[in-house]
């Protein structure tokens, strides 16, 4: 029995779903009032405790009172990386007309019938089981980072040492003989409404990201797989050159939807590769510092997950570099010998054309591949030695 072949709705599932974790639906599909304004409220209070923690943020550094050694020091700087490129990706996703227009387009496109699908080999570009647990853990290691302080908290009422009232962020200060358990109660809501609109929006931008650059990919694949399976012929003359022609103008188009994606996702690239290289030094640095804690091996995780999801980023960039180069290969390379000159002229248009390769880029600066990867983490293996030093 043949499996079922994904639709393109099917992709679509996991970006909505993970961004609507923090109750934002970036396509805005239909949902009952009730839904609507629950998922609407419970975006305001995130974005509200985002906002709140922040400011409390900004407060303390710019009081300095409370950031007295080292640990704290790595502690807010691995905070203010991490705010600022999260708060870029929400700003991205917040496109909402304009990735929805993209959405529109790549759905057109996408193949209609069960045959089709078979073809274009959809299946072999759904989310694979790996990259699903790699954003659970995601999102888990996360999660641990906030949920942490409490369960050390309850571990040390259980052992009859009394509950600790240990919080995530360092912005508020709790004395349990001072102030009501309450305050703890609120404070602790406020950091978990906090993290979640940060990590969410960190995690979902990336994975819409992904979700349009596979539905190019796929299409590239597909011109590439028509070559090799087309025997063009001099006694068909007409219907070959319908052919290319369909290939030249989907060639185009899939350029032209290239260059939206970049326009929507690139002017965040730049800045989340600097700020993500930050994280990953200062996080790494701090838990140096912290040692073996349960908030030390959630940062551990945390560094595995976030490098990868860098380098899924870089790899899908280089997939698209590569598959749209690739495209002039197969033009050479297939039968073409039996075809008429007209047809022949047609090939040198699309060869000249995949002379200029599609590229995942940032702001048209800096082009997105494995190269990119490679260059991000020898800098940040670089600096996270010579923070050690300078800590030693």
């Amino acid at each position: 029995m043949e499996p079922v072949q994904y639709s393109y709705e099917d992709f679509g599932r996991l970006p909505r779903f993970v961004v609507g974790l923090m109750g934002y639906d970036v396509l805005g599909a239909p949902k009952t009032p009730t839904r609507r304004i629950l998922m609407r409220f419970y975006h305001f209070i995130c974005l509200a405790s985002h906002s709140v923690c922040v400011g409390f943020m900004i407060f303390r550094i710019v009081e300095a009172k409370t950031i007295d050694n080292v640990s704290l020091i790595m502690r807010y700087a691995t905070l203010v990386t991490y705010v600022i490129n999260s708060d870029t990706k929400y700003a991205t996703v917040l496109q909402r007309r304009a990735i929805q227009s993209l959405n529109t387009k790549l759905a057109d496109l996408y193949p209609k019938t069960t045959l089709d699908r078979i073809y274009l080999q959809v299946n072999d570009h759904y989310w694979s089981k790996s990259f699903v647990y790699l954003v659970t853990i995601y999102i888990g290691s996360s999660s641990m980072v906030v949920v942490g302080p409490i369960i050390t908290s309850l571990i040390s009422y259980f052992t009859h040492r009394g509950f600790a009232f240990m919080h995530c962020y360092p912005y508020f200060e709790f004395d349990p003989e001072k102030h009501s358990v309450w305050i703890y109660v609120g404070i602790y809501v406020l950091e978990w409404l906090h993290s979640t609109q940060m990590v969410i929006s960190n995690i979902g931008a990336d994975i819409w990201l992904l979700y349009f650059q596979i539905q190019i990919i796929l299409h590239f694949r597909g011109i590439i797989q028509s070559f090799r399976d087309y025997q063009p012929s001099m006694e068909h003359d007409l219907k070959d050159r319908k052919f290319l022609a369909q290939i030249v103008d989907k060639q185009v188009y899939l350029v032209k939807l290239q260059n939206e994606l970049n326009e929507i996702f690139g002017g965040s690239l730049l800045l989340s590769l600097l700020t993500t290289a930050s994280v990953l030094c200062t996080v790494a640095v701090y838990t140096l510092i912290q040692g073996t804690t349960l908030e030390g091996c959630s940062y551990v995780l945390f560094i595995g997950t976030s490098t990868m999801q860098v380098y899924l980023v870089c790899y899908y960039g280089q997939q698209v570099l590569d598959l749209s180069a690739q495209v002039a290969h197969a033009v050479y390379n297939h039968d073409f010998h039996n075809a008429s000159i007209a047809y022949k002229k047609y090939l040198m248009i699309i060869i000249i054309r995949a002379q200029q390769p599609v590229e995942l880029n940032a702001v048209g600066y800096l082009s997105i591949s494995l190269d990119t990867f490679k260059q991000l983490m020898s800098v940040t293996y670089r600096v996270i030695t010579m923070l050690r030093q300078m800590i030693q």
